[in-house]
């Protein structure tokens, strides 16, 4: 039983990387995902859960070397390690290698999820992220990067965030360029961290060593661009085939995008390199101008479901919604949410209260009660957060309506409520 002693104190902060949500904030979220939610079913997308817990070894092999670093683990009751998931992503892909069939193929499923990411202590770094994402699996055409890609652009112009950019890549471009420099598998892997730490002076002192001429074409492509033509003309100067294919894999689906009036928003950015190792074409990130974080990323995992059962592709995408609502120019996304009502009323009457609540959430309204006693009169002076305040006498069967909107008021008997609550 805890005491007043300091030393039994509960603590009073929470672990580094967390943080709480208040109502406000919690509610322009869920607005923010009933818009996505939409977008997803209407390209005929199916909610999946999954627990949010997995076994360690299906998860580090998603988050590769060093996964130590990245997963928040500890040991089940039965002594087998487990991890918090870290993306949805491996989990997607179990369930699918596990329990469908490719009869059952292609599936299209989208989820709402919290994910889990160990990190160092530093100010503001985060560990929980709650995404929003789609996975499209059992399709291995152009047409499947094409679609999600659509459907994240399509989302992000309903959010009304202005000037936002998703940066394409592709995997096998680094892979290509690498066997074109000639690197074995330890300098490959380097010059990928180097790449992912974002290292491009460390980077470009260790590939001019190899070759100048070769380092030069590599970093012009590293530059980000909006003219995605430059692609086939380097792909032209590659000798090599992995790397030119990814080139014009890239221009392929920019001409598509462009054709269904997303020019503005796509850009080439062949320096985007992701730390998850289970990418095997087609990656993109998304960016705001508003902040400097990524919002979300996605792209193709060809070999992942393998390792679950079936061999089949996937692709897909996740936001960060927790940037989403930085990135929105407003918070008053606009969702048909029901109008709010404050009912007030003396406490000796809550039981008529109640009544009178169930009355007015009948018709489609929220309603939050304010039971007064004599001092607490001065109550409804203060600020309200509601469209309406209601303020019931019972002894005069009557309330009065204040439209908390136009300042405006009237008074309403008990009787005629249903015709007077607009």
């Amino acid at each position: 039983m805890l005491n007043n002693n300091e030393s039994e104190r509960l603590m009073l902060k929470l672990p580094f990387g967390f943080r709480d949500i208040f109502p406000v904030e919690a509610r322009e979220r869920k607005n923010i995902e009933e818009i996505i939610r939409k977008q997803f079913e209407s390209w005929g997308y199916g909610e999946i859960k999954t627990p949010v817990v997995e076994y360690t070894e299906n998860i580090a092999f998603g988050a590769g070397k060093g996964w130590k670093d990245k997963l928040i683990s500890f040991f089940d009751t039965d002594g087998n390690l487990i991890s918090m998931r870290a993306d949805m992503t491996i989990p997607v892909a179990r369930v699918t290698g596990m329990r469908l069939k490719k009869s059952q193929l292609p599936a299209r499923f989208y989820y709402f999820a919290n994910s889990f990411r160990q990190s160092g202590a530093q100010k503001g770094k985060k560990r929980f992220f709650n995404q929003a994402g789609l996975e499209f699996v059992g399709t291995d055409s152009i047409s499947g990067d094409i679609e999600v890609l659509t459907v994240l652009a399509e989302i992000m112009r309903r959010l009304d965030i202005k000037s936002f950019r998703i940066a394409l890549s592709h995997t096998k471009f680094l892979e290509g360029m690498s066997k074109w420099f000639g690197l074995v598998t330890s300098a490959a892997d380097f010059v990928k961290k180097k790449m992912i730490a974002k290292d491009f002076v460390g980077l470009k002192d260790f590939l001019e060593k190899i070759s100048k001429k070769k380092s030069g074409t590599f970093f012009s492509l590293m530059e980000p661009s909006e003219d995605f033509s430059l692609l086939k003309s380097y792909s032209d100067k590659i000798e090599n085939k992995t790397a030119s294919e990814s080139l014009i894999y890239v221009a392929e689906i920019y001409n598509v995008l462009k054709k269904l009036g997303f020019a503005e928003n796509f850009m080439l950015d062949l320096g985007t390199v992701r730390d998850f190792e289970y990418y095997s074409g087609l990656l993109f990130e998304v960016y705001s101008p508003k902040i400097s974080e990524i919002i979300g990323s996605g792209g193709r995992y060809d070999g992942l479901i393998k390792k679950f059962g079936l061999d089949v592709a996937g692709t897909g995408f996740a936001l960060d919604v927790d940037l989403l609502h930085k990135s929105l120019e407003r918070f008053d996304v606009p969702v048909n949410a029901p109008e709010k009502i404050v009912l007030a009323g003396p406490e000796t009457e809550i039981a008529r209260l109640i009544a009178l609540s169930a009355k007015l959430r009948s018709g489609g309204s929220v309603v939050e009660l304010m039971p007064l006693t004599g001092d607490d009169l001065n109550k409804l002076k203060k600020e309200i957060s509601a469209d309406f305040l209601y303020i019931s006498d019972f002894k005069n069967e009557s309330v009065t309506i204040r439209n908390l909107r136009d300042k405006t008021e009237k008074n309403v008997k008990l009787a005629d409520l249903g015709a007077g609550l607009k």
